[in-house]
C-alpha cells in the first residue's frame, strides 16, 4: 500500500493505492492546503493517517506544482510560497518511517499516465498540461525500471513579441491565450456559459494547434497525452486542432494526440507509482 498525495494551490487530495490489487484507489479525501506551512504540514500528516486507517504503508509519493530540486526540496511555489524551501520529505518520514518521494506536478502525472494509463505501453511520449496554466513533461522509458523525465514551460514561450502580457512577464506567451482564467477574460464570462460552437474558440484553436506544434518541433515524439481542465472538459477542442496541425506540419508526422486515460487521478497513480520504477531526473 502507498499513500499519493496531489498538492495543488488550494487543496490537496490524499488517497491509499493498491497496486498489486487491480491498480485500486482504496480511499480518497480532499481538503483545503493552509498557506502556513506548519499548519499545512500538519494538516497533511493527519489526513495520512485518516485516510491509512491503520494500513501498513510502503511508502509516500506527493506532487506540488512549484520547481522541486534533487534533494527533493521545493524550491518555487507559487501559490504556495511559504511551502518552499521547507523539510516536507524529512518530516513525513520522520514520522511515518516510510520513504517519501517528491515530484513536481507534472512529472506525477505523466508518471502516471506512463505506468497505468494512455502511455503505458510506449517508450516516450510528451504529457500536456491545459488547465489553468499551460505545461508539459517529456518522458522516455529508458529500460523496465528507469524512467528520464523533465518538465518544461512551453505555455511561456514566446509566440508574437507583440502580444498580450502574460503573468510571467512576457509578452505573447501562449499561457496568456490559452490558460483558464485568460479565457475567461477573453470570452468576457463564465467558461460554462460559452458553448463549444462559440466562433471565439477559432482564435484559441489557432494558438493551441501552434503551441502544440511549436512543442512537438523541440520533442519530436509520437505521442501526446493532453490533461488540464480545459482541454478534458472541452475535448472537442482537440478534433479541431488535428487538421491545423496536419496543414502546418512540414517535419514530422502528425503525432497521435490522446486525452489522459486516468483523467485528473493521473497525479495520484504517478506518485504512488514512483516506488515501482527509478525516475531518474
Amino acid at each position: 500500500m502507498y499513500i499519493a498525495i496531489d498538492v495543488g494551490g488550494t487543496n490537496m487530495r490524499v488517497a491509499l493505492m493498491d497496486l498489486n490489487a487491480g491498480e485500486q484507489i482504496i480511499k480518497l479525501e480532499s481538503h483545503p492546503v493552509p498557506q502556513d506551512y506548519e499548519a499545512g504540514i500538519q494538516e497533511m500528516m493527519k489526513v495520512i493517517r485518516e485516510v491509512s486507517n491503520g494500513a501498513e504503508i510502503n511508502g509516500i509519493g506527493a506532487c506540488f506544482p512549484g520547481i522541486i530540486d534533487k534533494n527533493d526540496m521545493v524550491t518555487t511555489a507559487n501559490n504556495l510560497p511559504q511551502w518552499t524551501h521547507k523539510p516536507i520529505k524529512q518530516t513525513l518520514e520522520e514520522r511515518f518511517q516510510v520513504p517519501v518521494k517528491l515530484v513536481h506536478d507534472v512529472q506525477g502525472a505523466a508518471v502516471g499516465e506512463a505506468l497505468f494509463g494512455a502511455a503505458r505501453n510506449r517508450d516516450r511520449f510528451v504529457y500536456f498540461i491545459w488547465g489553468t496554466g499551460v505545461g508539459a513533461g517529456d518522458i522516455k522509458k529508458i529500460d523496465d525500471h528507469r524512467y528520464f523525465m523533465f518538465s518544461f514551460e512551453n505555455g511561456h514561450h514566446i509566440m508574437d513579441w507583440d502580444g498580450k502580457l502574460c503573468s510571467c512577464g512576457q509578452h505573447g506567451c501562449p499561457e496568456a491565450y490559452l490558460g483558464g482564467s485568460n479565457l475567461r477574460e477573453y470570452f468576457g464570462r463564465d467558461m460554462c456559459e460559452v458553448s463549444d460552437d462559440d466562433p471565439g474558440w477559432d482564435m484559441i484553436v489557432e494558438k493551441a494547434a501552434q503551441t502544440i506544434l511549436n512543442t512537438l518541433i523541440f520533442h519530436p515524439v509520437d505521442l501526446f497525452v493532453f490533461s488540464g481542465g480545459v482541454i478534458t472538459k472541452r475535448p472537442f477542442l482537440l478534433e479541431r486542432i488535428k487538421p491545423i496541425m496536419r496543414e502546418r506540419l512540414a517535419l514530422f508526422p502528425l503525432p497521435e494526440m490522446v486525452l489522459a486515460e486516468k483523467g485528473e487521478q493521473s497525479p495520484l497513480y504517478g506518485c504512488a507509482g514512483l516506488f515501482q520504477i527509478d525516475l531518474v531526473k
